[in-house]
């Protein structure tokens, strides 16, 4: 049986504030979902797809009475919008976020009852229309305690996910960045790079945009993802991403090698121990 939860206030209906509020809703975890947000177009938009029951551009009214605060807004403002909500939370309220780099967010939020969170599931679409109820199902949501973290704020966030039908993994939010620089964000800047590599090209040769298969749509589908957004993510978590970035170089530079030397087998053992690694995923 879902712990249930009286109020939810979701601040940012966009697709992950959106999909939970369904979620939510769906699972009949949360009694009454208000959604908070700076425009009041996506707002109503949220409202009519029944993620949220009412909605409100007014943080202080909108958080006032809840039970649990979800910050889904985009990562730059997660520490603005905690210090704004802070003082007119009632006794009690648990906050939790869903930002893909979490260090830079611990450093600056220190308080019992502020939960880091990021949950692995996405989609290259945005708003609120691309909400979808089934979003966090069997997808892994991370959970940064710290020493402080109160156990009850915790287990109330670990339970909500868990009822969603997420895998719930504890982290510390250093490990954290400097894994999903590997998993999710350097993924991002090889299709951005990839895609950019080919729109270079199609200038000097256009007929190579007739040449793109179904292969390079899948690596480069996440490149259509929100610009600005992934250049907030980058900055973020810079200095791991950066080292990401230089692992990659020298895997890239030992198949350029074995090419340049003609050396099929090793050529054939890289692409070997690649599907074994994927056939495991």
């Amino acid at each position: 049986m879902p712990q249930q939860i009286n109020q939810v206030a979701i601040i940012g209906v966009g697709l992950i504030g959106g999909s939970l509020g369904l979620a939510l809703k769906e699972k009949k975890i949360a009694k009454r979902i208000i959604g908070v947000g700076r425009r009041e177009e996506s707002l109503k938009v949220a409202r009519e797809r029944r993620e949220v029951d009412e909605i409100t551009t007014d943080l202080t009214s909108g958080v006032k009475d809840a039970d649990l605060v979800v910050i889904a807004t985009p990562l730059e403002l997660t520490i603005e919008t905690f210090r704004k909500i802070l003082p007119h939370l009632k006794k009690g309220c648990v906050v939790t976020d869903v930002g893909s780099v979490k260090g830079p967010i611990l450093k600056r939020i220190d308080h019992p009852f502020f939960i880091g969170g990021h949950p692995l599931a996405g989609s290259e679409k945005r708003g609120p229309q691309a909400a979808k109820a089934d979003l966090f199902k069997e997808a892994t949501v991370v959970l940064t305690p710290v020493k402080k973290t109160d156990k009850k704020a915790l287990a109330l966030v670990k339970s909500m996910w868990q009822d969603l039908g997420a895998k719930v993994l504890f982290l510390d939010c250093a490990i954290h960045d400097r894994l999903v620089a590997f998993t999710s964000h350097l993924p991002h800047i090889l299709a951005a790079s990839l895609t950019n590599l080919i729109g270079e090209l199609a200038q000097e040769e256009e007929r190579v945009l007739s040449l793109m298969g179904e292969g390079f749509r899948d690596t480069t589908r996440i490149a259509a993802s929100p610009p600005s957004m992934w250049k907030e993510i980058s900055f973020a978590n810079r200095e791991e991403i950066s080292k990401a970035i230089k692992r990659f170089k020298e895997i890239l530079s030992e198949m350029e090698e074995a090419l340049s030397k003609e050396e099929g087998d090793k050529l054939l053992h890289k692409f070997e121990k690649a599907k074994e690694t994927r056939d495991k995923l």
